[in-house]
This record gives structure tokens, C-alpha cells and sequence, in this order.
């Protein structure tokens, strides 16, 4: 989506309709008090499938508070030209609070803007362009492989880090002592900190940086 950035600050924001939408959000430009010519409007442009401007879809713009005897302003778009309505109602900045919110026909099935308003009185508008959404794409997923299932399945798990150029993995290769159970670990002695590895037959360590003098002894 083409987002002007500083609707940002204005606290304006889109609620996507998820894949079911039928409309989606494609653009939303802002145009300030130095923009606007002196309007306050919301103008809708919608687009069909082929990326052609098309009428006859409800523009609707709701706003937050409504009276329940009162309902949303609804405006047919035109292939022609965008439609549009007049904001009145201020948007606080420091609680963007712009109450207007607008969508295509069924809030269900389109995106929602919302936090539409006149920032401190000021007269800007929003332009919202809406396009026919895009049908999720329904061709079934490749049947994996045996050997992709099973690397599938391996990426689930944690594996355990083997350092095979270290010290430690080549004494306990050197002296027949097994696979490594453990990722190396570090542990204090007589203020010195040394580097442990658990194997299959045995626990390898050594003092952190005196890899030559690598010693081991029995699991307990």
C-alpha cells in the first residue's frame, strides 16, 4: 500500500479486511492545509480488477459516537472522477483522536481507514484510492518430498551447535570418546573460567584459552 507518512502522526491507521476482502486499501495520500485548496473532504477513487476506475460501489464513511437514529454517509463511486465528503469534526494531535473511518460498501469485506479528521480545525484532505482485492490463489501446495518432510520436520527442533574445529571436540575424537551430548559450556574454578563439553564417555574441559593442555574425566 502507498501510505503518505504522515498520516502516521495523525494517528490514522488501516484495518485490513484479511483474505476474504473484496476491497483493499491500495493507496491513501494526505494533503494538508497547504494542499487542499480550502477543501475538507475524504475522496474516494475504487478501481475494478483490471485496474480501471468504475462506479457504482458504496463509498462509506462512518464516524465514531454516530447517533444510532443517524447512519453513515454512503456515495456512489464514478468512473469518472473521485467522489467525496465533507469532514467537519476536529482531530485532536495529541490524542489523534480523528473520529471519521471509511471502507467499500461492507466494513467485512474491505479494508477500514480510521483516525480520519481535521487536525486542529485545519482544512486537509484524504484521498483513498480502493481496488478490487486480489483472490487468494486456490491451487493446492506441492506435495514435499520424503526428504523435505524430514527436513521440514528437523527445522522444528533445536539443534545443537558443534564446534568441530574447538579444542575440545578434537581431544574427545582424538581419544575415542564419542559424540558430543552437549553444547560447550562454561564454568569457574579457583577463579579461572574453564570451557566443559559433555560425550558420549566422558566430560572434556579445559581453561578458557589454554586449549593445549585439554584434560577429561568420567560422567559421574
Amino acid at each position: 500500500m502507498d501510505f503518505d507518512p504522515r498520516l502516521t502522526n495523525l494517528g490514522v491507521s488501516v484495518k485490513a479486511a484479511g483474505p476474504n476482502a473484496t476491497w483493499s486499501l491500495v493507496s491513501v495520500q494526505y494533503q494538508d492545509e497547504t494542499q487542499s485548496g480550502g477543501n475538507h473532504h475524504i475522496y474516494f477513487i475504487v478501481l475494478d480488477a483490471s485496474g480501471k476506475q468504475t462506479g457504482g460501489l458504496q463509498c462509506v464513511v462512518d464516524w465514531v459516537g454516530r447517533d444510532p437514529h443517524d447512519k453513515p454517509t454512503v456515495t456512489l463511486s464514478d468512473p469518472n472522477q473521485p467522489v467525496n465528503f465533507p469532514m467537519y469534526a476536529n482531530l485532536d494531535l495529541t490524542l489523534k483522536n480523528g473520529p471519521y473511518f471509511a471502507y467499500i460498501a461492507d466494513p467485512s469485506q474491505s479494508d477500514v481507514i480510521s483516525g480520519l479528521g481535521l487536525p486542529e480545525h485545519r482544512h486537509v484532505n484524504y484521498v483513498l484510492k480502493f481496488a478490487a482485492a486480489t483472490p487468494a490463489s486456490t491451487q493446492p501446495p506441492a506435495q514435499m518430498t520424503l526428504d523435505q518432510t524430514a527436513q521440514a520436520t528437523a527445522q522444528k527442533y533445536t539443534w545443537m551447535p558443534i564446534n568441530t574445529d574447538g579444542a575440545l571436540y578434537k581431544f574427545a575424537l582424538a581419544n575415542n570418546l564419542g559424540y558430543p551430548q552437549t553444547d560447550e559450556f562454561e564454568f569457574p574454578f579457583s577463579g579461572d573460567t574453564y570451557v566443559g563439553q559433555v560425550y558420549n564417555l566422558g566430560i572434556v574441559y579445559a581453561k578458557k584459552g589454554d586449549w593445549g593442555n585439554v584434560k577429561w574425566v568420567k560422567k559421574p
